[in-house]
């Protein structure tokens, strides 16, 4: 097994050779796994009997890239194995499970959403609890990064209100945003398990969470002007360390961060049930995604809504 890349290697698995066997403890933790049961992999017919066997590989390789606190496994050699988007749905409830991401039993909290434009199907992803960082004016620096530091200048939103099935039933683009009762300023650290990083096929980052690494939300502002804000004409500004700052305007992918709200709770209630008032989405990029490195500090301020920053 090559070794030929010490930045990969820390484990004894590099990007230029094979990916590991997922459903056996990498180089060094066999033994370990023998004396501690933290260390030994979930027995996933009874933690996640939804699971389908087939993807039981690519959940042993995401619990043990999160053990390890680094990437170990490369998507493509797995991708086969998850046949469509539910499979990848349940490797992250099967670890969220796991790692109890949010209470047993309950809706996530806290959600992304989003899509390149309107006519693309719209992706959901629900985020795990511990990585978010809540009425913030800095969050502090992530305790372990797997591939890149990317960051992403958003708004989220919060309900107002229990939303059920029957009401989405009858919930519009144009209705739904009747639901939001407070925004934030957001800053969604964008990060990957797989050694691909972001370039790994669609359903390995969709069964990783969509990408997601954390997400600061600054305070929180009443929704209610903005009912008929005019988002094309939203500005915000994104400034690291103490480069200029860069402006954008109008600049979100669906032209305004409630259109995706109705596609958003339908996915929710189908796979939830009821989505309580509080629920949070963060709706997708304003400022693309650039990288950033360790001890960078992130600004981001959206004009007449508040600021956040992110201290990596």
């Amino acid at each position: 097994m090559s070794t030929d890349s010490p930045q990969d290697c820390t484990t004894g698995f590099c990007a230029q050779g094979p990916s590991p066997f997922a459903n056996q403890p990498p180089l060094g933790l066999n033994l370990l796994a023998k004396d501690d049961p933290e260390d030994i992999l979930p027995d996933w017919p009874q933690v996640a009997p939804e699971l389908p066997a087939d993807a039981y590989a690519i959940a042993d390789a995401l619990w043990w890239s999160r053990k390890l606190g680094e990437r170990s496994a490369r998507a493509e050699d797995m991708a086969f194995m998850l046949q469509d988007a539910d499979a990848a749905r349940a490797v992250q409830r099967a670890l969220a499970r796991t790692w109890r991401w949010w209470p047993e039993g309950s809706v996530p909290r806290y959600w992304k959403s989003g899509a390149p434009q309107r006519s693309a199907p719209l992706v959901h992803a629900p985020l795990p609890e511990p990585g978010v960082h809540v009425g913030v004016d800095v969050a502090p620096a992530p305790g372990t990064v797997f591939s890149l530091r990317g960051v992403e200048g958003e708004i989220a939103l919060r309900l107002g209100q229990d939303v059920s099935a029957a009401d989405v039933a009858a919930l519009t683009p144009d209705t739904a945003a009747a639901l939001v009762d407070a925004c934030a300023v957001a800053i969604e650290w964008v990060d990957s398990r797989w050694r691909e990083g972001l370039q790994a096929p669609a359903l390995t980052l969709l069964a990783d969470g969509q990408c997601h690494g954390g997400l600061a939300l600054g305070p929180w502002q009443d929704f209610a002007p903005l009912r008929q804000h005019d988002w094309m004409r939203q500005t915000c500004t994104l400034q690291i360390n103490e480069g200029s700052a860069q402006a954008f305007t109008g600049t979100h992918s669906l032209q305004d961060p409630t259109w995706l709200l109705a596609g958003w709770l339908q996915h929710v209630t189908q796979h939830y049930g009821t989505v309580p008032a509080g629920t949070v989405v963060t709706t997708g990029t304003w400022t693309g995604c650039p990288t950033v490195q360790a001890g960078d500090r992130v600004q981001l301020q959206f004009d007449g809504l508040g600021a956040v920053a992110w201290q990596f």
